[in-house]
């Protein structure tokens, strides 16, 4: 068997890929495994020794042509082409997409074929997204940021496949590494992230050094960071009055960073490279997260790590960071962070908010097949009522297509998605429904319109005893068809 697998995400997403690749190899010991990344993050794929054929998508030379002084689309277009067809020509058994994002989904349907097993992102015969599996349905309408998705990308990957993780899944390469002549006991911080608004400024790193410094002495600080963080790095160190700190921002090769994790008490940092490096060294970890990001998905999946939550840079007190690093120092667990557990989520917050929980247990029910939550939220309930009846009339506008045609009433069927996602904006709390909804509409593949109408009246009816749990009258009934299904 011939299986490629797709991440044109950068190198933290590569690194969580890492597990599942090695499972998908496991799996398939005799397979040939060819993974796509982007040639900008290849050197997140050094030491992945389960890959037999490292691709990379050459964005930069397909592009050129488009950025000369006599723009050149031909040339672009037949780069492009070129690109494909040999990927075609590799005649894939398996072809499992890690990126969930429009582009990799037209890279899939371009080089398959209808025996392909498709996993992840694809396109309809008719340039339609195309959501194959119920895992890419779930991460589809209800992850990302800003969404109630609880689960860690990494889990997400290996229940795509419909594996199991083992532990020597979960192993860092034995690269070669200088030695940098570090102490015996350090700690590593990384000053950078993806982006700017992923990570802290320098004089905020340079008050969480000096507020660790004030309980610990004893433990050098190293700073580690890309080339062009150099600046940063001095910034840092020149706000820092006391203690040692070793610099070694932009004298690292990304390798080598597994190296400095090993040796590592803690690594402490924003959603970054070696936050995800650190959970196939299993080195404990104090990460700092902010609503760009969702630790939920992307959190340190290393045992004894914790999760430093605010909603902005500017809201991170100084004085409770340095505190925490100390504290974890001395294996005590910080007061108000979130915490690794196992489960899953993989994370347990130190105070749910009700509304929160609720939100992702009706997520469960709805995907998992837990029990629908109790609420006694009035305004989730008479949403749930609106839904109702702008459902049951989207089912009466397409069972009158035969004899009104779909021109007439097929804007009267999109207005309904429009009411209905206009009240999950006003009752968020609804979401989960609402999205779940769409999604599954929008998996309806191309057929003709009397077998998509039936499919969508499917939809529709689902959906009807779904909301029937939460309906005065009708829950008893609807618990027990969802049972049956």
């Amino acid at each position: 068997m011939k299986i490629l697998v797709i991440q044109l995400a950068r190198l933290g997403d590569i690194y969580m890929t890492w597990p599942a690749l090695r499972a998908l190899k496991r799996e398939n010991p005799g397979g040939e495994l060819h993974f796509l990344t982007r040639s900008k993050f290849e050197a997140a794929t050094e030491g992945l020794n389960v890959v037999d054929r490292h691709i990379h998508l050459p964005t930069q030379f397909m592009l050129e042509p488009l950025i000369r002084p006599v723009l050149d689309l031909e040339s672009s277009v037949e780069r492009v082409d070129r690109f494909i067809s040999s990927l075609k020509g590799e005649l894939y058994d398996k072809i499992v997409n890690f990126t969930f994002s429009p582009s990799s989904s037209f890279i899939v349907h371009a080089i398959s074929d209808p025996k392909t097993h498709v996993i992840g992102y694809s396109r309809h015969s008719d340039g339609y997204l195309a959501i194959p599996d119920e895992v890419s349905s779930y991460f589809y309408a209800q992850a990302g940021i800003g969404y109630p998705n609880r689960v860690h990308l990494t889990d997400i990957f290996i229940s795509m496949l419909g594996l199991e993780y083992q532990e020597s899944d979960w192993v860092a390469p034995r690269v070669d590494g200088r030695d940098f002549g570090l102490p015996e006991k350090y700690i590593l911080v990384h000053i950078g992230a993806s982006e700017a608004k992923k990570t802290l400024p320098p004089f905020k790193w340079a008050r969480i050094l000096k507020n660790f410094f004030d309980s610990n002495l004893d433990t050098p600080i190293v700073m580690i960071g890309s080339a062009n963080e150099r600046n940063l790095g001095e910034a840092i160190e020149a706000g820092v009055s006391r203690g040692k700190v070793i610099n070694l921002i932009g004298q690292t090769q990304l390798r080598e960073i597994f190296h400095l994790l090993r040796g590592a008490q803690l690594l402490v940092g924003c959603d970054s490279a070696p936050m995800h490096m650190a959970s196939l060294t299993n080195t404990t970890c104090l990460n700092i997260s902010f609503d760009s990001v969702n630790f939920w998905e992307t959190g340190p999946k290393a045992t004894l790590s914790y999760v430093y939550r605010a909603a902005f840079p500017e809201d991170v007190v100084s004085e409770e960071v340095g505190l925490a690093i100390h504290q974890i120092l001395q294996g005590a667990a910080p007061a108000g962070l979130i915490e690794r557990t196992s489960g899953l989520s993989s994370f347990k917050l130190p105070e749910e908010d009700t509304q929160e929980l609720f939100t992702w247990n009706l997520i469960q029910a709805l995907y998992l097949g837990a029990n629908f939550p109790v609420t006694d939220d009035l305004q989730f309930c008479q949403a749930v009522e609106k839904i109702s009846d702008v459902n049951a009339l989207a089912k009466d506008h397409i069972r009158q297509i035969p004899d009104k045609g779909l021109a007439v009433m097929g804007p009267l069927i999109e207005r309904s998605d429009d009411i209905m996602k206009a009240v999950s904006r006003l009752v968020p709390s609804v979401l989960p429904l609402v999205k779940w909804y769409l999604t599954e509409k929008l998996r309806i593949a191309p057929a003709s319109n009397e077998v998509v109408a039936a499919k969508t009246v499917e939809v529709h009816e689902k959906l009807q005893r779904i909301l029937s749990v939460y309906m005065l009258g009708d829950s008893m009934k609807a618990h027990e068809s969802i049972a049956k299904e």
